[in-house]
């Protein structure tokens, strides 16, 4: 994906063939404590989903870039988006619907990048595809954290190669 406008001004959605695919993309499913021990104070975290981002912040580590939408495992849950709101950051709110990756969140994803504030986009939706933007567009070195359920955290650390894995997913998924 490149960076620019036009790039953006797309819609990907994920066939169900490629549910399989993407779980190839694999860094390391870490513990709490094991990513603790990974995470460095000058890295760039990008966290994707509610567990991971609350996670991190209650180890004292700010996500440079956090994307939630205020669902769990369970389903929607009003104690997780209360503990999180305990956490001032910027935030800015997007509709993104399942199995999709609107234009909106790419957008909110490159600013967040662009412009690393703590950001904290919230998704009207789902995120679990963000990851795939925030990999495509984040510089070589950032941490992308995201959870794996019932297995732990998982770490990417962006690289050339896996940024392009991560686009020729997103080229099959565009329409």
């Amino acid at each position: 994906m490149a960076s620019s406008h036009s790039a953006l001004d797309k819609r990907w959605v994920l066939p169900d063939g490629m549910r399989d695919e993407l779980k190839k993309i694999v860094g390391d499913i870490l513990t709490q404590e094991e990513l603790v021990q990974r995470l460095k104070p000058d890295d760039l975290n990008i966290t994707i989903g509610d567990v991971v981002t609350l996670t991190l912040l209650e180890m004292g580590v700010i996500p440079d870039l956090s994307i939630v939408d205020h669902q769990t495992q369970r389903g929607s849950d009003d104690d997780f988006k209360e503990r999180l709101s305990k956490y001032e950051q910027p935030v800015i709110n997007v509709i993104n619907p399942a199995g999709e990756i609107t234009s909106q969140l790419a957008y909110a994803i490159k600013d967040g990048i662009e412009n690393m504030r703590q950001l904290r986009i919230v998704v009207e939706g789902e995120e679990d595809l963000a990851s795939l933007v925030c990999v495509s567009l984040a510089p070589d070195g950032t941490n992308v954290i995201y959870g794996i359920p019932f297995k732990g955290l998982m770490l990417l650390t962006v690289d050339a190669q896996i940024r392009e894995c991560v686009n020729e997913i997103l080229k099959k998924m565009e329409i």
